[in-house]
């Protein structure tokens, strides 16, 4: 081979190569993104706090707010989270000095269990996978992998001939040599994520269109005006008034006596609704959202499923539940678990055939523009 043609081999391979971060930034977004899903799950593990038994009648809202506040004096609670029997109710509360807490109490018998100030490993890890910390630009870098992601999908599809034998023939090679072996991992990882990564893809491309319009100030419409408590239903009083939870959520539970409860908002200001957010299955990716008034517990308007909802808001909602497998309990989270981890094999598999063959390629570039140097020399 010539001196220029290894040179020009030799570029085309350091164009290759300065593709490696890329894949290796894919990779960490998935892992983050993976452990993401379960990342509730996992502090559970590890944190005692959390934890709680499935047996006995859950006390009332009323009273886990009482015993919230009584565990850090001064501390006003701003939200009740449920997580299921298993789980302690997660109180979030504002302290006098600014800070924030999380206050586990135990759903039957009110005992506080731990604090967790700052923080929550939840919020750290969505908010590394989701735009590494660093609003709007992460968002923009990790939104944009979608392009990648899709294009890897199509076109090993189209190379990857008769895929779907792997199916139910699905055939690794774990004696043979290491490049067959995550070869063969590889193209069965890919194959059995075909779904999950069309779905990852998608909706985070949604995403990236989504938020780039509406930085270019264009937007796709669909929100609705902030429901709020008239002014004249707001009482005048030195004080402010204290919501009464169980009412609001006896109110919310006979609007939708089927609906699973998993959060409890208290107003903020004086003009802001009490919500209660849950799930009553009709329609498995979309929350029930009641909004109370916090001074009389009459319900104000009852949100959630296909009823009066734009087409973007409903795109927007289900976009998210899919994106991050937040709408079917722990079955769902396991699949996206399992399947999130699934493709970031395919992702490190993939980086490490197409290191191994770049590195070969690129040893035998040098040597073939070395030998043709020497030859021109000679």
């Amino acid at each position: 081979m010539s001196a220029g043609k290894s040179r020009t081999r030799l570029w085309f391979l350091w164009h290759s190569w300065l593709a490696m971060p890329i894949w290796a930034f894919l990779f960490f977004i998935c892992v983050t993104g993976t452990i993401a899903v379960v990342s509730t799950e996992i502090t559970w593990l590890v944190d005692p706090s959390m934890r709680a038994s499935g047996g006995g009648q859950p006390l009332p809202p009323g009273a886990l707010i009482a015993a919230a506040e009584a565990a850090a004096p001064g501390g006003r609670v701003e939200s009740l989270s449920w997580g299921g029997s298993h789980m302690a109710v997660g109180a979030e509360m504002a302290l006098p000095d600014g800070t924030f807490t999380t206050a586990w109490v135990n759903p039957v018998t009110g005992v506080v269990q731990g604090l967790s100030p700052g923080t929550s490993f939840r919020q750290f890890i969505r908010a590394l996978h989701g735009w590494l910390m660093t609003y709007p630009t992460g968002w923009y870098l990790v939104t944009a992998l979608a392009i990648p992601l899709a294009g890897s999908l199509v076109t090993g599809l189209v190379v990857y001939k008769r895929f779907w034998k792997s199916f139910y023939q699905p055939r690794i090679r774990w004696r043979q040599a290491p490049r067959v072996m995550w070869g063969d991992l590889h193209r069965v990882a890919g194959t059995w994520s075909i779904w999950f990564i069309a779905v990852i893809s998608i909706t985070s491309l949604w995403f990236l269109i989504y938020i780039a319009l509406f930085h270019l100030g264009i937007g796709l419409g669909g929100g609705k005006a902030p429901v709020m408590v008239a002014r004249d239903q707001i009482p005048v009083s030195a004080a402010r008034p204290k919501t009464d939870a169980d009412a609001v959520v006896a109110a919310a539970m006979a609007a939708l006596p089927d609906m699973r409860l998993r959060y409890l908002r208290l107003p903020g200001t004086a003009y802001d609704t009490a919500s209660v957010i849950g799930s009553s299955g009709q329609v498995p990716l979309l929350p029930d959202i009641v909004r109370v008034n916090p001074y009389t517990s009459e319900v104000i308007v009852v949100e959630g499923g296909l009823e009066g909802a734009s087409g973007v808001e409903l795109t927007r909602t289900i976009m998210r539940a899919l994106h991050t497998g937040d709408f079917g309990g722990l079955p769902v989270k396991l699949i996206w678990f399992a399947f999130g981890s699934l493709m970031s094999l395919l992702v490190f598999s993939g980086m490490l055939i197409w290191t191994k063959r770049t590195a070969r390629a690129t040893a035998e570039a040098v040597r073939g523009l070395r030998t043709a140097r020497a030859s021109s020399n000679a």
